[in-house]
């Protein structure tokens, strides 16, 4: 591994980043059809309708997460071949992204039987998701597969284009680490296939890795807000891996600590302040209405599910997945005739007139809590929450919810281990490979000497405290009296 050298041949100049270099396959990459699409992606959809600066592209996000990885790598002493892995990896995660990035994935992720049936089918999500609350899954980033997810779309992207598979063969045939399996694998956050780049997973798909820092970096930038302040030169002077029964942990010396606070932090600020936006959530609610009604009509621009994935595995010498861009929703907005759905008319004709629905009288409530209970006591008595299981089509709920880390102490950790243990659901060796999984998946804590802990686990971190607190933001919009 040792042999591979990361030799740059060229640059671009970055917003956030400065000069970022790459190397002769990045290039090559960089300049297919199929990666320049994403210049056609906003990275936060219709946020720049509310914060004008926000034009950022997947494009230039994936450029800048290739760049951090490989900051990280350096940092943690990795080899040229295992570099130029993660660049890869970090370069190619978001190929498959959808237009208007999250607000499509989401429209094709859970796409309701009845599309057209508009307020029932939000007072439904609002209801589960208020529902859903004290849920809390051993490992958040392990969700049941959706083959609809953006990284299971950018894997089948990759996997199937030959254009991307030459490249890679004719700049690193001779690397057997550098293989289109390994990059999807770090990419997915595949840990077991290969243990060999579970390092590398991390710095790509973990709770502090490449992608987050650079979105929560650049959002900041391009949005003009000040969560994204972020000591980046001392994150990655504290940045450590080691091995822990035979699985490698990427964490933080605890020097680091305050950092990745820091980091946790302003990443809850800028979902609270930036993507839950009261103007941002409607406006994303109406553009992911408008989405499930294209995809039901099966228009040329929003494929039905199944076609979509046909779309993606011969898109190879084709256009119908490279025009699957933000100009898609805007084509589709202007000229697909809805007729059978009043909702959808009335957010068509606000979207082309640049408006939005207004909050009723009630606007919202926000209420930051610890336990399912605690929310339940500040919600029921509010109007807005009674409304929400009212069957009247006179208002549409808004629910958002996040947490400052996904992860727990060990103690609360071990006890729900301890439950499916007793009840039989995993093995004993399957339960040693979760806690080793936990560990890869968080924010990590490593001292010389001492066994790997969480933030969550450490008194000197902020997330001992906070590992528990949420903030939940319900709103309420009118919809128009005709209706």
């Amino acid at each position: 591994m040792d042999g591979y050298q990361v030799r740059f041949i060229d640059k671009i100049l970055d917003n956030v980043h400065g000069f970022i270099e790459f190397t002769a396959v990045e290039k090559e990459i960089i300049e297919l059809p199929i990666f320049k699409r994403l210049q056609s992606i906003k990275q936060l959809g219709l946020t720049n309708w509310i914060f004008p600066g926000a034009e950022h592209t997947r494009f230039i996000h994936s450029l800048g997460v290739m760049h951090l990885a490989d900051q990280m790598a350096i940092q943690l002493r990795y080899s040229g071949e295992e570099r130029q892995l993660v660049r890869l990896a970090g370069l190619l995660h978001d190929i498959g992204h959808y237009p208007l990035s999250h607000v499509g994935e989401r429209a094709y992720k859970s796409l309701p039987a009845n599309p057209e049936d508009v307020v029932r089918n939000q007072k439904q999500r609002v209801i589960d998701g208020l529902h859903s609350v004290g849920d809390t899954r051993l490992h958040y980033m392990q969700e049941p597969s959706n083959p609809y997810h953006h990284e299971h779309i950018t894997e089948q992207v990759i996997k199937s284009d030959g254009d991307i598979r030459g490249i890679i063969d004719r700049h690193c045939g001779g690397c057997p680490l550098i293989t289109i399996e390994n990059i999807c694998d770090i990419i997915v956050g595949n840990v077991e296939r290969n243990p060999k780049i579970s390092g590398l997973v991390q710095l790509v798909h973990s709770e502090l890795d490449a992608d987050r820092i650079d979105y929560i970096m650049r959002d900041a930038t391009f949005s003009g807000t000040s969560y994204g302040g972020f000591e980046l030169g001392l994150f990655l002077r504290n940045l450590a891996r080691t091995d822990y029964h035979g699985g490698e942990i990427i964490g933080v010396h605890p020097k680091g600590i305050s950092i990745a606070d820091q980091f946790l932090m302003n990443r809850y600020y800028s979902y609270t302040q930036v993507f839950f936006n009261r103007h941002v959530s409607i406006l994303e609610f109406m553009a992911r209405t408008l989405t499930e009604i294209f995809i039901s009509k099966n228009t040329s621009e929003y494929p039905s599910p199944e076609v979509l994935l046909q779309y993606i595995k011969k898109h190879n010498g084709k256009t119908e997945f490279l025009y699957f861009t933000d100009r898609a929703f805007w084509d589709s907005v202007h000229h697909v005739s809805m007729g059978y759905s009043p909702y959808a008319d009335v957010f068509q004709e606000l979207l082309l007139k640049y408006q939005e629905l207004d909050l009723t009288e009630n606007k919202q409530i926000s209420v930051t809590f610890s336990s399912e209970e605690e929310l339940r006591e500040h919600l029921k008595e509010n109007p807005i929450c009674r409304n929400v299981y009212r069957d009247d089509a006179e208002t549409v709920p808004i629910l958002n919810i996040e947490s400052f880390t996904h992860q727990q102490p060990s103690a609360v950790y071990e006890q729900k281990l301890l439950k499916l243990l007793g009840e039989g659901k995993i093995s004993p060796q399957q339960a040693d490979i979760m806690r080793i999984r936990r560990l890869q998946e968080g924010i990590t804590i490593i001292e010389e000497g001492k066994e790997p802990i969480l933030l969550s686990d450490s008194p000197a971190s902020l997330m001992s405290r906070l590992y528990s607190t949420k903030v939940c933001i319900l709103r309420e919009y009118a919809l128009p009296v005709q209706m």
